[in-house]
């Protein structure tokens, strides 16, 4: 054993051999019994210090049945037996020992917070109301005020409080804890006099006097409160919280030019960045600045940097501004600069990747995800978001590596969902075909009527010939849960078409374009499918349409070269 361990024990045991000699000559043992009591009680101590629990409570039994009187051997055992969450005996042991010796504070407490953790309310309250009596400690008034107000008693909790400010004085802990039990009676009078008394008693706590404006206001004062609000701006010109209770009053009135010159004081006041954020974060998607209502929220935002400089929360809200005006690269640049402030910020980090993704700059998103990787290794989104990236640039390995490093890192049903479904599409593309499979398999044991999982699965399986029949089947049912989707409609069409079913074919891919009549891959579907009808001029005509709309793969350059479909 560690020299350092064992004298701590030695000095532990030797306070408690102190603690249990008084308790066991008070109970009259004999010498003999002393004994016999001490060897058990400092084995059950030695053990429970060494977490050997099942020794330990085998010894404080053992100590129990010499003298079952010895509070502290129960005491003890309460301990043993709530970490082993046996909480009925540890509340019976606590108990033993409260009763025993009501004058020890610390079993007062143990078994207080016993009851507590059981919700027995009135329990702990009886416990609170014996220990104060045995000791006149003020913590069994605090917890007392607590367990009635628990119990919505708020007459006692009322008469407990007051007993409490007679013997310490006005303290805010006490006025305030009177004040919520007012407010909570809807007695805003009584509340309103706590408070003037707490203001009274210090004059030059301002915040005490914003609780008695908030107070006023709310019990419609509002000459009083804008009294008080003023008097703390000339006292202290940033107190954010009295700008932005004037900034409420003047937006009640309608009278928006004082609302915003509250709001620009708010801005330059001591406020934490966070609270500034919140109160822009509830302005900017509104317009109750009026017509000039984008200008000035500038103008507070502009505000917000000059005061805190090193925020990163000003710079998030730029971005929202600029996302509104769908100014995607001004947002990304203004997320970017966010996270130089902060790049612990998810929401900053998935603003960049949305902006990204929805420029279609695939680089940005390759480049903006792989950053993100490095702080947030384990995060989902961030390896889902590469793995659309690299499959776009063409980058088919990458792709396939972070689509199911994606998966790996889902933590809960929905992104497990959405990762395995473009880990289905990716490993498609990059031939990894049983993993594809296994992938929607996967999506549809979760989501048996995902629409999009049963399309894409079935319009892969039969891009490769195989498993038609479980193509078709999946590809009917998708068109049952979303009868009218284009991409839906195609795909069901394509599979008739390998069937050879070709007019059965042709009727499904001609709906799927007059809903969508612009997609070049159906268009050269539809150009197939015309071919084997025997109408070439047609098929070459469509052809050529989805090559004007971007469709330029070899295949569909020999088709347009040769006027025919390639020999199998």
């Amino acid at each position: 054993m560690n020299p350092n361990i064992r004298i701590i024990l030695w000095l532990g045991l030797s306070f408690l051999s102190q603690l249990v000699l008084a308790q066991t000559d008070k109970n009259q043992l004999s010498e003999k019994k002393r004994l016999e009591f001490d060897k058990h009680f400092f084995e059950g101590m030695k053990e429970k210090m060494i977490e050997n629990l099942e020794a330990a409570e085998s010894a404080f039994n053992a100590a129990i049945l010499v003298n079952p009187k010895n509070a502290n051997v129960h005491y003890q055992m309460a301990q043993i037996m709530l970490i082993q969450k046996r909480q009925d005996a540890a509340i019976y042991h606590a108990e033993r020992a409260f009763n025993l010796e009501p004058n020890q504070i610390w079993y007062s407490k143990y078994l207080v917070e016993l009851y507590k953790s059981s919700g027995d309310f009135a329990e702990a309250a009886k416990v609170c109301e014996i220990a104060y009596k045995a000791t006149q400690d003020n913590h069994f008034l605090y917890e007392l005020s607590f367990l009635y107000n628990n119990k919505k008693d708020a007459k006692k909790a009322l008469a407990v409080l007051n007993k409490l400010e007679k013997q310490k004085g006005i303290q805010e802990d006490i006025i305030r804890r009177k004040e919520d039990i007012y407010l909570k009676q809807n007695n805003i009078k009584a509340a309103i006099k706590e408070i003037e008394k707490l203001c009274k008693a210090f004059p030059k706590q301002v915040s005490y006097l914003g609780m008695l404006a908030d107070l006023y206001m709310n019990a419609n004062r509002q000459n009083d409160a804008l009294q008080i609000y003023n008097q703390i701006q000339k006292a202290d010109s940033r107190n954010g919280y009295a700008a932005l209770s004037l900034a409420d009053y003047y937006l009640s009135k309608g009278n928006i030019d004082s609302y915003f010159a509250q709001l620009i004081l708010a801005m330059q006041s001591s406020l934490e960045p966070n609270v500034k954020m919140q109160v822009m974060a509830l302005i900017i998607p509104g317009s109750m600045l009026g017509t000039e209502h984008r200008a000035r929220c500038k103008t507070l935002i502009d505000t917000f940097i000059v005061y805190h400089p090193m925020a990163p929360e000003p710079h998030l809200l730029k971005g929202d501004m600029a996302m509104q005006a769908r100014d995607l690269e001004l947002a990304r640049k203004e997320y970017l600069l966010s996270v130089e402030k902060n790049a612990s910020s998810i929401l900053a980090w998935e603003q960049i990747l949305f902006c990204s993704q929805q420029m279609g700059n695939y680089q940005y998103l390759l480049d903006d995800s792989e950053k993100m990787i490095k702080i947030f290794p384990d995060y989902s989104n961030a390896h889902l978001f590469h793995s659309i990236a690299a499959r776009q640039l063409n980058r088919m390995d990458t792709a396939f590596e972070s689509a199911r490093k994606a998966v790996s890192f889902s933590l809960d049903e929905p992104t497990l969902i959405q990762t395995l479904s473009n880990l289905g599409d990716i490993a498609h593309y990059a031939k990894q075909y049983q993993t594809s499979d296994s992938a929607f398999e996967a999506v549809l044991a979760l989501e048996p009527n995902s629409a999009l999982s049963l399309n894409n699965y079935a319009y892969f399986l039969s891009l490769r010939n195989t498993q038609m029949d479980k193509a078709l089947n999946m590809s009917k049912r998708s068109l049952e849960l979303d009868p009218n989707n284009p991409s839906s409609l195609d795909t069901y069409g394509w599979i008739l078409y390998h069937l050879n079913k070709l007019e059965e074919a042709q009727k499904y891919i001609e709906k799927s374009l007059a809903l969508s009549p612009n997609n070049a891959e159906v268009l050269d579907h539809l150009g197939d499918i015309l071919f084997k009808l025997g109408n070439q001029e047609e098929a070459l005509s469509n052809w050529k349409k989805a090559q004007l709309l971007g469709l330029d793969t070899p295949l569909l350059q020999q088709k347009i070269k040769n006027k025919s479909l390639p020999q199998n």
